[in-house]
């Protein structure tokens, strides 16, 4: 599905409100940990200097579009709330993030801990998705695909209702909320490598989602009588098998995606060979595969999060570990 989302690091859009009930269930959560007002600001947004010391610093942020860019000795992460489909009404979402003043985390390239608390109407059957908050890699892009070696990551996510981290993903109780969400990783494409940076301007979207929750989160191309999967050979990879779908969004962007034939929320794995099987098909001379990108292409644009359509309470997205390091040969 194509995005449209900002994760620059400059602010994008001022505070706006969201909906009394979802503002008092963050309000209440931010009161019984001690914390200010939800638009009252905090001390530090993660990008400038900080203490060097082991202290952990919880950063929230509810607008718009704001970037959160931790500093880290390793692997360099912005983060954004990223409500590009939110017209400020009916709804909101906030995110926070827990980041470290000696700047270390797990690993080189660990993110820190992160989640989103939110809530939002269902919107229109063509543009059902309000938000994408997510994590951006930094400084890693763009390379071209042939140079790419490996796409490891390593992920640990919970989805629950209320304000709160939940411990496990309990399904039912998503459903009795009509949760509708995904958790993707989401790249863009051009053989121009300064296009291949612009989620508007590429000329193509590659995804791969872990997770489709609720009836009405579906992929480009699923939905069509001429349904489009590529089947001909399993892709598994860390014991997750992934299905292929493809088709045009509404800009003209030509989006493919990955789908897992379940909930994953848990993995460890190598994502370069599904990059590499959309890049054989592109080669296989059918029609079918005739718009897919090549390897030549660059890869400009690199992030990973949960796409927002709908849920009637407050659920919360948490990310107690992600770790992506992409290597190039």
């Amino acid at each position: 599905m194509g995005l449209r989302f900002l994760v620059n690091f400059v602010l994008l859009a001022l505070p706006i409100g969201i909906t009394l009930g979802v503002l008092l269930g963050l309000q209440q959560h931010r009161d019984a940990t001690g914390q200010g007002p939800i638009f009252g600001g905090d001390d530090d947004t993660g990008g400038g200097s900080t203490p060097d010391n082991d202290d952990v610093l919880k950063v929230q942020n509810c607008d718009k579009s704001f970037g959160i860019h931790p500093e880290s000795k390793g692997q360099n992460y912005t983060l954004n709330p990223n409500q590009w489909g939110w017209d400020g009404k009916q709804g909101g979402l906030c995110l926070d993030v827990w980041t470290n003043n000696n700047k270390t985390y797990a690993t080189d390239t660990s993110a820190p801990e992160w989640q989103v608390t939110w809530q939002y109407d269902q919107g229109d059957v063509d543009a059902p998705v309000h938000a994408f908050p997510n994590i951006k890699v930094e400084d890693v892009f763009p390379l071209q695909i042939k140079d790419i070696s490996n796409i490891a990551i390593d992920f640990d996510w919970t989805y629950g209702v209320g304000d709160n981290a939940s411990t496990t993903t309990d399904d039912t109780k998503l459903k009795a909320v009509t949760l509708n969400a995904n958790v993707a990783m989401d790249m863009f494409l051009d053989s121009n490598k300064t296009q291949a940076a612009s989620s508007t301007n590429a000329t193509h979207e590659l995804m791969v989602w872990f997770a489709a929750l609720g009836t009405a989160t579906q992929p480009l191309g699923m939905t069509k009588d001429t349904v489009t999967v590529y089947s001909a050979k399993n892709v598994t990879i860390d014991g997750v098998k992934f299905g292929l779908y493809f088709d045009e969004n509404s800009s003209g962007q030509f989006v493919i995606t990955w789908m897992a034939f379940e909930v994953v929320d848990t993995f460890t794995g190598d994502l370069y060979p599904l990059v590499e099987e959309v890049m054989t098909l592109g080669k296989s001379g059918k029609t079918a595969y005739a718009k897919f990108p090549s390897d030549t292409d660059y890869i400009g644009y690199m992030s990973w999060g949960t796409e927002a359509y709908y849920s009637a309470k407050n659920v919360t997205f948490n990310v107690a570990s992600l770790s992506i390091d992409v290597k190039s040969s």
